[in-house]
């Protein structure tokens, strides 16, 4: 388990542009205004995404050195949409669709690309089918393992066809 505070808020102003990141090779989603503030905002957005993957990159060389990553089921996501207007705690596309990396290396073929809609209530089965464990049948979610296994990219699975989402005031 790695929990880490970036890319959440506040940034420090300018720190993707003290980074070397150029402002005009921003793409601003098209719900934001292009204006030169949120080209900034975006790009100090990005650094922090990249403090983030440093920190798990230092964590997957860990467990390589240690002999384990063959046989670890990393599973990388956020918990929320980017920090913008219309994104984080929205219903919107950019608050409810969240980044997702899961690496297997013993179990899962790498450099793939799944198009399958996933929830966060599938990682408690996938998680207990991995562990060897039996799958509570009154469990929410449904086990991503038979994703996981397979090898190759696209549509896998065709009972995944929508996903959730709701917000509570």
């Amino acid at each position: 388990w790695l929990g880490s505070h970036e890319p959440h808020r506040t940034y420090t102003v300018g720190s993707g542009l003290k980074s070397g990141k150029r402002i005009e090779d921003v793409t601003v989603p098209r719900f934001l205004p292009d204006v030169p503030e949120v080209r900034g905002d975006l790009l100090d957005y990005y650094y922090e995404i990249e403090h983030f993957d440093a920190h798990l990159g230092r964590v997957l060389d860990q467990l390589e050195k240690t002999g384990e990553l063959e046989n670890t089921l990393v599973v990388v996501t956020a918990d929320n949409g980017m920090s913008f207007p219309r994104a984080k705690a929205t219903m919107y596309e950019y608050g409810i669709h969240m980044p997702l990396a899961v690496s297997w290396p013993a179990r899962s073929k790498s450099g793939r690309t799944v198009q399958d809609l996933v929830s966060f209530v599938d990682f408690a089965p996938t998680f207990l089918e991995a562990a060897g464990l039996a799958v509570p049948a009154d469990l929410s979610g449904r086990s991503l393992l038979p994703v996981l296994a397979a090898t190759r990219s696209g549509y896998l699975d065709p009972a995944r066809q929508y996903a959730l989402a709701g917000r509570e005031r």
